[in-house]
């Protein structure tokens, strides 16, 4: 793909031909579409770029890459969206962090 066609669907670049940008236009569409880069190629991504992800795209994060995160990046996604982390990652909460989703859901 060209700079071009990249500026104008980050979505797809990601989405199709992660594998094929350079350096520079993954991370241009990375911080384009964070929440994107999350569901097609968080494999590909930095430990920096990641993290820059999980950080914006915490729903993303819990539904497609919940085995990834760190326990400090879990907790952050799951104090953003309880619902979320209840819904795709019930099985990795803690008693208290169940609670803690529940709780939160009800008010």
């Amino acid at each position: 793909m060209t700079d071009e066609e990249i500026k104008k669907r980050p979505w797809f670049a990601l989405e199709k031909y992660s594998d094929k940008l350079t350096a520079e236009q993954l991370d241009y569409c990375i911080h384009e579409m964070p929440c994107t880069a999350l569901k097609y190629c968080s494999d590909k991504l930095t430990p920096e770029q990641f993290d820059y992800c999980v950080r914006i795209g915490t729903s993303n994060a819990l539904a497609y890459c919940s085995d990834k995160l760190t326990e400090e990046q879990f907790n952050f996604c799951m104090h953003k969206d309880p619902w979320m982390a209840l819904a795709y990652c019930a099985d990795k909460l803690t008693l208290e962090q169940k609670r803690y989703c529940e709780d939160m859901i009800d008010d």
